[in-house]
């Protein structure tokens, strides 16, 4: 019985810490100046048709040498860093775009064609069409 009040009296102290913390970041983020805002995931616009899976993510600012695409069994994943801008001599003032990390992951709705796949980065918007294998395979 000693045991079970200990392990109670444990659970409402992690509790009142967990609490505790919760209620301060409300409070940092109610007295912020600033909007608070998820930079780490790119807005992602995704169509599909009965033959293939259109993808438009925005990645500004970004070549192609900071991301990545690629399968994953049913997911397509996109993933990469928002590079640090770097100047020499120089003092920055403002800087609102911060080097991120980001993913964004897709559950595809069916098997894919790997061969017909075809990307393109375009004023800071990357296209990813992804086609259905027509093989009349059963899985």
């Amino acid at each position: 019985m000693h045991d079970n009040y200990d392990s109670l009296e444990k659970i409402r102290f992690i509790h009142g810490l967990m609490k505790k913390e919760v209620e301060e970041l409300i409070k940092f983020i109610s007295s912020s100046k600033v909007e608070v805002v998820e930079t780490s995931t790119p807005p992602m616009d995704v169509v599909i048709s009965d033959d293939e899976v259109i993808i438009f993510i925005e990645l500004a600012g970004l070549s192609t040498n900071d991301f990545t695409v690629y399968q994953y069994d049913d997911l397509i994943v996109i993933e990469g860093v928002r590079p640090k801008i770097k100047i020499p001599n120089v003092t920055f003032v403002r800087v609102e775009r911060e080097t991120v990390k980001f993913k964004r992951v897709l559950r595809l709705p069916f098997s894919v064609n790997d061969g017909e796949t075809k990307a393109k980065l375009k004023d800071g918007v990357l296209e990813v069409r992804i086609f259905r294998d027509n093989c009349d395979c059963d899985f």
